[in-house]
């Protein structure tokens, strides 16, 4: 089987607990020029096969590439965040809000609860905002 895109997994899932499958990188069982069609790419790696001449990837076990997809995914929604919160900081920054000079973490409960109030009604400048400690609750004005 040739491992093009991504078209080759399914079929990969599916037959390799029944089938011995071989996964080929296309640039090794690559065809000679003229027309291609898929039936003339089969009959080629299939004798290319038949004469011993295609060199198998690596595949993983089965646990290996699903813990693999997760680290993947964990990695990309932690982009994620972390792009959203610089697009929040920026957006605070061109507004001319400050928070990081007053607060220690930007997203901390303290700051969420500015930034909900002044989502509430930005032309209110008089507020109050409850800050929230692990041991004690403190009630500050803001002018």
């Amino acid at each position: 089987m040739e491992s093009t895109g991504k078209y080759w997994i399914p079929v990969f899932n599916v037959l390799e607990d029944s089938c011995n499958i071989t996964l080929a990188h296309p640039k090794y069982v690559k065809a000679i020029r003229g027309k291609k069609t898929d039936k003339k790419d089969a009959k080629w790696i299939a004798d290319l096969f038949k004469h011993d001449l295609v060199a198998g990837s690596f595949m993983p076990p089965l646990p290996i590439r699903q813990l693999r997809d997760l680290m993947r995914y964990r990695f990309k929604l932690t982009n994620f965040s972390s792009s959203e919160k610089n697009r929040l900081q920026n957006s605070l920054t061109v507004s001319n809000i400050q928070l990081g000079n007053v607060v220690s973490d930007t997203f901390g409960i303290s700051s969420m609860n500015i930034i909900d109030k002044l989502l509430d009604n930005p032309l209110d400048t008089s507020f109050e905002t409850a800050i929230y400690n692990s041991k004690s609750v403190e009630v500050t004005n803001a002018p």
